[in-house]
């Protein structure tokens, strides 16, 4: 048993469009919903509407499912068997349905089309108009321009409106900040970058009041927190990308000066190339501009987070567009290139040389001093013992590190390590006791030494002095300088003064004397005392990686280790160091350990600016032996080109006012004392 259905619709120009199919079913289901076999689209019509049966016989009982009462040849039924053979017709609404038999043998075809006008609210279409606004509203192209022109007053004429005129003159105080150098400006400790913060009030938020917060993108840094409510202090132009002029009124380039010679920024900076970078381009968003690192409007710290890609994106390959470039190629975190400090490989009074050497190549350094850390940090040996007697800082009993490297205020790197402060507790410079009062020796100054000597005996000599008492000037344990001779020094003649004092010069400058505790000795082939011996140049780094900072006072523990413990784990060998040439700095893989990238699992996340600066950092093309703009000799910052105070060699003749080095060559660095 089949029904073939065949249903007709009305083109536009008046013509049929029929569609036909046939149901293998002995029933057929009528009505508006899209699951009933025969879908009529006129709200006259229920969802479920009408049923077809097919009986035997040919024939065909209709039921009216929905309640609505069918019409059949005039007549308004809710039930009736209907002979097909009779070709009946059925009326819902603006439908007719058609009966007729089919070619098949027992099957019923069955036209449906659309007899009369459908009603208001008959199709789909008009069911949609029963529910639209239309007639209440303005037409959508009237809509359309109302709108557009509300966008227009609010968005553009208004801010512009509020703008004209009212532009306030900057923070003074904020000003007066940014003209000053990075390494004076107000520091946070708390911060983890050491980034220079203005030490201004910020401001309340902005509320509607202001017509141009509508144009704000997000929030603005506090770095620029004075300046929230002054757009054009940033935005010369309106409508244009902020330059860096607008950035130069307020950090002059005294106080953050270029990364590098603009020529050679421009040279070597890695330029984007297509669509995207022309239209960069076209709206003067081009490499190299303040903004291009940092973006403001991205939060309290927008401003200074700047993302490594910023710098990788010209430091990888710089090489092959600078070639001149004394910087590494630096592609990220994770190849970071080895530590290269900056080491003394000549000491010098006036014109040290300085030289970057790679970790890798286990380098040392020429200081010109004799220190062994092993001796010096035991927890068993006479040293240890002395800064127990003499009451200094000592842990587990050996002398802390923090007894010569003293944090400076910012706890960022260490004050100068001094002789008197630092070293004068144990190597005493006592020479004699005249009654009550310790005569001692000047430190740096052996000029002035041999003067103090050889007047001192002279003096015994011509005008001698009851109770004054010798030291012996040979090397002997530290804070020994109260072992004084027990006999009281008498000298019976000029020359007898003349040959001890000879003798002591030689005790006080000799490869075993006093001196050479600390020092490294030369020996000249003069046979004058005075000028026999030689005592090298001292220059200490202050800083050895001068491209990037360390704040030590953030470093203070390391994996649950504080104190000493947390001084070696990463400045590790040092309590092996017999030899004060040793380079003691950890390696880069050791930073590792604890910082990465942004997108590695690490305790500390580190970008380039965690540790390097930007401005006025250099390209690296000026010399690596360049001496610094100070240097650190005997424990005092000197300008460069300054003569310093210590000198080298021995006495002078009688009479004169100093010593006048030799120019011999200096002996090797001696490992020190030993226990």
């Amino acid at each position: 048993m089949s029904f073939i259905i065949r249903q007709i619709a009305k083109r536009a120009d008046g013509g049929d469009i029929i569609r036909t199919r046939t149901i293998e079913t002995p029933e057929l289901t009528i009505g508006r919903g899209t699951d009933c076999d025969i879908q009529l689209a006129d709200l006259g019509i229920m969802l479920r509407h009408a049923r077809l049966i097919q009986l035997p016989g040919l024939m065909v009982a209709v039921e009216a499912t929905g309640g609505i009462p069918l019409e059949i040849d005039g007549k308004f039924v809710n039930r009736a068997d209907l002979r097909v053979a009779d070709r009946p017709q059925i009326n819902m609404a603006s439908h007719r349905l058609s009966l007729e038999p089919g070619d098949a043998p027992g099957s019923v075809n069955v036209t449906a089309e659309r007899v009369i006008a459908a009603s208001d609210s008959a199709d789909a279409s008009a069911e949609t108009e029963i529910f639209s606004l239309r007639g209440a509203l303005p037409s959508k192209r009237i809509l359309a321009w109302g709108l557009a022109a509300l966008v227009l007053l609010l968005g553009l004429a208004l801010p512009l409106f509020g703008l004209v005129g009212s532009k306030s003159p900057l923070p003074p105080a904020m000003v007066a900040d940014a003209a000053r150098p990075a390494s004076n400006q107000t520091l946070t400790p708390a911060r983890t970058r050491l980034q220079p913060v203005l030490d201004v009030t910020a401001p309340g938020p902005q509320t509607a009041a202001g017509p141009d917060v509508i144009w704000t993108s997000g929030r603005i840094s506090d770095a620029h927190a004075g300046i929230a409510n002054e757009c054009s202090a940033c935005h010369v132009k309106a409508f244009q990308a902020t330059p860096d002029s607008g950035c130069a009124s307020c950090h002059v380039p005294a106080a953050l000066p270029d990364h590098a010679a603009p020529a050679r920024m421009a040279k070597g900076m890695l330029v984007k190339t297509g669509m995207g970078a022309d239209i960069r381009h076209a709206f003067g968003l081009n490499e190299g501009r303040c903004a291009d690192c940092h973006k403001e409007h991205e939060g309290p710290n927008g401003a200074l987070m700047v993302r490594s890609s910023f710098c990788t994106d010209c430091h990888t390959g710089l090489s092959s567009r600078l070639a001149d470039t004394g910087l590494a190629n630096v592609e990220s975190w994770e190849k970071h290139p080895q530590f290269s400090p900056n080491l003394v490989v000549r000491a010098s009074d006036t014109q040290p040389k300085f030289q970057r050497v790679s970790l890798d190549t286990k380098p040392s350094e020429a200081s010109g001093l004799v220190y062994p850390h092993e001796l010096h940090m035991s927890r068993t040996n006479a040293v240890a013992n002395m800064a127990l007697k003499q009451g200094l800082p000592a842990k587990d009993g050996a002398l802390g590190c923090n007894y010569c490297h003293t944090p400076d205020s910012d706890k960022v790197r260490f004050k100068p390590i001094e002789m008197e402060k630092n070293c004068g507790a144990c190597h005493d410079l006592g020479f004699a006791r005249d009654g009550g009062v310790l005569r001692t020796l000047p430190h740096g100054k052996p000029a002035q030494v041999a003067g103090i000597v050889r007047d001192f005996y002279l003096s015994q000599a011509l005008s001698p002095r009851a109770n004054v008492q010798r030291i012996a000037f040979e090397r002997r344990a530290p804070g020994r300088m109260a072992e004084a001779e027990a006999q009281s020094l008498r000298i019976t003649s000029v020359a007898e003064a003349r040959t001890r004092a000879g003798a002591a010069i030689d005790a006080i400058f000799s490869e075993n004397g006093v001196c050479a505790d600390c020092h490294v000795i030369g020996r000249t082939a003069s046979a004058n005392p005075a000028e026999r011996w030689q005592v090298a140049p001292v220059t200490l780094a202050d800083h050895y990686l001068a491209r990037g900072r360390f704040p030590h006072g953030r470093h203070d523990s390391y994996n649950g280790k504080t104190g000493d413990q947390a001084c070696i784990a990463c400045h590790t060998g040092v309590t092996r160091s017999k030899l004060a040439t040793d380079v003691l700095l950890p390696k880069v893989s050791q930073c590792g350990d604890c910082h990465g990238s942004s997108d590695v699992k690490t305790n500390v996340a580190a970008t380039c600016d965690t540790c390097h600066g930007f401005h006025g950092s250099g390209d690296g093309s000026a010399p690596a032996t360049a001496a610094p703009a100070s240097v650190t000799i005997a424990g005092r910052k000197l300008p460069r080109g300054h003569q310093p105070a210590v000198a080298s060699g021995a006495s002078a003749a009688a009479g004169g006012s100093g010593w006048q080095g030799p120019t011999a060559a200096l002996a090797p660095t001696r490992a020190g004392p030993t226990g």
